[in-house]
């Protein structure tokens, strides 16, 4: 016969099963929710469709006045005169202009970047800011708690004992899953609050070799003017998201009057997460819709949504000049290359030309538009960085900027292949079968 257990020891088992009940479903339940609101905020864009000119004939053209008014509308990105602006190709010119600046700071370095990995480049970076910290400059670094999860503890204990201040924005944990899918993808230094870079570079060797291969391909833009202090304060936007800490006086951002009345007109435009219409979004809109003559685009993770595609076959049916160039299958996420290429087909029956980098890893993330807008900063056109990733992007208008920014578009052409219906066409079964699985999968990428 049963045995009937005394009532103490069924309490005991009741409370066992309970607690293993929230030891096993509790989590899963709680991933599947965070999972729930991943695909939520991937979804949750409002498109747009039409640019309706009230009270005039077009869009105002990217090269004229009214297209700043229109960003500052847009975007909220100000484009003030004032800037020398200086293009920087590749991974080992701007990491040597960055020392220089680095070695003559004498008041603040701040420095935010998505990707880091430990080697050389990252040694260079920690000993350079050890150095000013121990100087007495005040130096902060900022790390994506993904992207640069690679970074020891003794790496960063080394910055924290010279002095300097060290943050992780948004670590990665189980319990905080839509956190990590909101990633802080900008690449930030300010120096002096006198001094701004962004573009696409990390701090990892492959910007300055890669296991034998060459470097990276990389396009990052140094800058003085007004529109530093504007990356000023997107640093302290992350900064304050990760300590609480709010960085207020501790970088100077004044601009001589007599330089504010010249140079470059530019500013940031740093974009966050939000419900609606994306800033992003808003911004491409309206510089495709306002270009005349020529769009250039170079693209590491290049897959457009609709609304993308559709703006750039209107531009090229208006008999605009639109170019985009985009890694081959040398790229880091193999996945990336068949999402770019199942939109490919649309795109080149829309007027739309293609380019595949052949060298190395195309790494870029740059726009020009007619004679003098040019876009450089962190930019991916894929639905993270869109419509939920941090970014940080500098928007010039400067006829000599663009002039080198079409220089070097040139000789990248010179080492790319165009991609062409026909080659599309040779594609073997399981270069067929990637395609179509990407295109299923790409609005989440």
């Amino acid at each position: 016969m049963w045995k009937r257990l005394p009532p103490r020891t069924r309490r005991q088992q009741q409370v066992a099963r309970l607690l293993a009940v929230a030891f096993f479903f509790v989590p899963l339940v709680f991933a599947l929710a965070q999972t729930w609101h991943r695909f939520a905020d991937t979804f949750g864009t409002t498109d747009i469709r039409v640019l309706r000119p009230i009270g005039m004939d077009s869009v105002p053209a990217a090269d004229s006045p009214r297209f700043r008014t229109a960003l500052a509308a847009f975007t909220q990105t100000t484009m003030e005169p004032g800037h020398r602006v200086d293009l920087l190709v590749d991974g080992p010119a701007t990491m040597a202009r960055l020392d220089q600046d680095l070695r003559a700071a004498t008041r603040s370095i701040a420095v935010q970047n998505y990707y880091c990995e430990p080697g050389a480049v990252t040694e260079w970076l920690k000993t350079r800011l050890a150095e000013r910290a121990r100087a007495g400059v005040a130096v902060y670094f900022l790390r994506d708690g993904f992207g640069c999860n690679a970074l020891t503890r003794g790496w960063m204990d080394s910055l924290r004992a010279a002095g300097a201040g060290v943050a992780t924005l948004r670590p990665v944990r189980w319990w905080a899953m839509h956190e990590s899918m909101h990633r802080s993808h900008v690449r930030i230094v300010t120096i002096d609050g006198r001094v701004g870079y962004v573009g696409g570079f990390g701090f990892a060797d492959k910007w300055i070799s890669h296991d034998g291969e060459p470097s990276w391909r990389e396009t990052a833009v140094r800058f003085t003017g007004p529109a530093v202090s504007q990356l000023v304060g997107a640093f302290a936007i992350g900064w304050a998201n990760a300590t609480g800490d709010l960085l207020t006086g501790e970088f100077p951002a004044d601009v001589p009057v007599a330089a504010a009345e010249s140079g470059a007109v530019a500013g940031v435009m740093f974009t966050q997460r939000a419900f609606g219409t994306s800033v992003p979004e808003r911004f491409l809109a309206l510089a495709l819709a306002g270009a005349r003559r020529r769009v250039y685009i170079t693209n590491s993770y290049f897959v457009p949504n609709r609304g993308l595609r559709e703006w750039l076959v209107a531009a090229a049916r208006r008999g605009v000049d639109v170019r985009v160039l985009v890694p081959s299958r040398k790229i880091d996420i193999p996945f990336s290359h068949w999402a770019a290429r199942s939109t490919f087909s649309e795109l080149l029956a829309g007027g739309v030309r293609i380019y595949e980098y052949r060298p190395a890893m195309m790494h870029a993330k740059t726009i020009l538009v007619d004679e003098t807008f040019v876009s450089v900063g962190s930019l991916n056109l894929d639905n993270l960085s869109l419509r939920i990733n941090d970014e940080a992007v500098l928007q010039v208008q400067d006829h000599a900027l663009a002039d080198a920014m079409a220089g070097q578009f040139a000789r990248d052409l010179a080492q790319s292949v165009e991609v062409t219906p026909s080659l599309l066409s040779h594609r073997g079964l399981y270069e067929r079968g990637m395609t179509l699985l990407a295109r299923l999968m790409r609005n989440l990428m």
